[in-house]
């Protein structure tokens, strides 16, 4: 219940207040098979996987008391309602945005379950 009233609510937010704000992005990945291949030193691709979303994906750590491990200065902080999201982003994710693309390096949720906060990091072409 809680959950439903939290998403409509920044969706909605989304929509209009935080429109100028949020942006969308796009993911594609190859799924590779549990079998090693010692012949070519990889794993077998068995398939490919994409999903996409929209968030507010470029906030920062600046401010915040609390930091990843492992940031660093120039990473963003994603915040991404789950439902918006048509699949399950994995750490080593890259997202395609329109500011270029960008690798998923830590993953957290909020308590009610319906909003993802990822750390982003800059992916160096």
């Amino acid at each position: 219940m809680i959950k439903n009233k939290v998403q409509s609510k920044v969706a909605k937010a989304f929509d209009k207040k935080l429109s100028d704000a949020v942006d969308t992005f796009t993911c594609e990945k190859l799924i590779y098979s549990g079998d090693f291949d010692f012949e070519t030193q990889t794993y077998p691709i068995v398939g490919d996987e994409s999903y996409s979303g929209r968030g507010v994906l470029f906030g920062s750590y600046l401010k915040d008391m609390v930091k990843p491990t492992d940031y660093q200065v120039t990473d963003s902080k994603a915040i991404v309602l789950q439902n918006e999201v048509t699949g399950i982003p994995q750490i080593g994710d890259v997202w395609v945005t329109s500011k270029g693309d960008f690798k998923v390096v830590n993953i957290g949720a909020d308590p009610t379950g319906s909003i993802w906060t990822c750390q982003l990091r800059k992916v160096s072409t």
